[in-house]
């Protein structure tokens, strides 16, 4: 007899599909990924570039492996989760969010400085990365979920 998916895997597993097929669409090239992330040495730059990609791929093949219900997925999605929550700052940085907050300031302004704009701007991101990661962990380290996932 098949297992039930339970509702939360079903969500979790399709933003996680839908999301890195996303971000793997509007991947960039590496030129305008290095003009953004300048901050970083070239080698660096390069490793974050070629991870940033393989991030996508395990990103989708975790929303398709929880899906299906294995729990070599759920592991490695749990131990994903908790990279992603311990390096925010290194992948949501000051410098590269000025590069997109800067033509945004310009153009619509806001009641803050630009510094102060962008700093907001990381800050949102930090949450919403970090919110995620912890809702996915808390959620997959259940032990009503875990009994769903084949051993």
């Amino acid at each position: 007899m098949k297992p039930k998916r339970p509702v939360g895997v079903i969500i979790f597993g399709l933003i996680l599909i839908v999301s890195s097929l996303d971000l793997l669409r509007h991947m960039p090239a590496y030129a305008f990924y290095a003009q953004v992330n300048h901050e970083w040495a070239e080698p660096f730059l390069k490793i974050r570039f070629i991870g940033s990609y393989i991030f996508r791929l395990i990103g989708l093949a975790c929303g398709a492996g929880v899906l299906c219900l294995s729990n070599t997925f759920r592991k490695i999605l749990i131990g994903f989760s908790w990279y992603c929550i311990t390096t925010l700052p290194l992948r949501h940085t000051y410098s590269a969010q000025l590069f997109f907050s800067q033509p945004l300031y310009q153009q619509h302004g806001s009641m803050f400085s630009l510094q102060t704009f962008t700093w907001i701007a990381v800050i949102i991101r930090w949450i919403i990365d970090g919110v995620f990661s912890g809702l996915v962990i808390y959620y997959f380290t259940r032990p009503k979920v875990i009994d769903n996932f084949k051993l």
